[in-house]
């Protein structure tokens, strides 16, 4: 299999008396078609590790390739665009623009690709019904419901067609009945092919994956195949 994404030896230091070390010596390999979940409570590191595996951030020390590519030898735009071509981003608050339909915020994960309005709507369209929204493409967000708002969050993830859907806190702001058709949605497209890293709090959660990463203090302290997803 692939490897699209490694981090070696990866850390992350912010300087104070003594300095911080929010990620310490991280080897961690995905294959494309993985679902892996990475759980960790809150101050072990797991949004630097988020913004790092997005390329959000650059790392201290060690290396971070995303489908191949070291992101370290690339100047800032060379990285915007291999994050904008390869890494599809699902967010706990949604990030939805209110004014606009759910087919035309689905297309906003386009609009670097270089393709016509027409051709964005319709790949937008074809996302939606992916995660079974096509009825609900001409309505706004003030119009759905918390787990449709990140339904579309989700489309617009893959809409255009990354080597990584990464996940923060899917769920953290749905409840249960929601949280569970979010999973259940992520599970399925992982079954179709995508390769999707989520970050957690909920253990729960994470052991619905079926391999799931635990960080504590910025290091990596187990690695778990848990089987086939519930």
């Amino acid at each position: 299999m692939t490897i699209v994404l490694e981090l070696r030896d990866v850390a992350r230091e912010y300087p104070g008396i003594p300095p911080v070390r929010a990620i310490d010596g991280v080897n961690l390999e995905v294959t494309s078609g993985e679902f892996v979940a990475i759980v960790g409570a809150s101050g072990s590191g797991k949004s630097t590790l988020l913004n790092l595996i997005g390329t959000l951030d650059r790392p201290s020390e060690g290396s971070v390739f995303i489908d191949g590519i070291n992101a370290g030898e690339l100047r800032d735009r060379q990285v915007a665009g291999l994050r904008s071509a390869r890494i599809g981003f699902v967010f706990q608050q949604f990030h939805l623009l209110q004014g606009m339909t759910a087919v035309d915020n689905v297309a906003t994960g386009l609009l670097y690709q270089g393709e016509s309005r027409r051709a964005r709507r319709s790949r937008s369209t074809q996302a939606l019904h992916r995660v079974g929204l096509g009825h609900r493409c001409d309505h706004t967000p003030a119009m759905m419901s918390g787990g449709e708002r990140q339904r579309v969050a989700i489309a617009r993830a893959l809409v255009g067609d990354p080597a990584i859907v990464l996940a923060d806190e899917p769920t953290g702001n749905l409840d249960s009945k929601n949280s569970d058709d979010i999973v259940e949605l992520l599970n399925n497209l992982n079954e179709e092919g995508s390769t999707i890293v989520m970050i957690t709090h909920d253990r729960e959660l994470a052991n619905r994956a079926p391999r799931r990463v635990s960080l504590s203090d910025g290091r990596v302290i187990d690695d778990v195949r848990t089987g086939e997803p519930s």
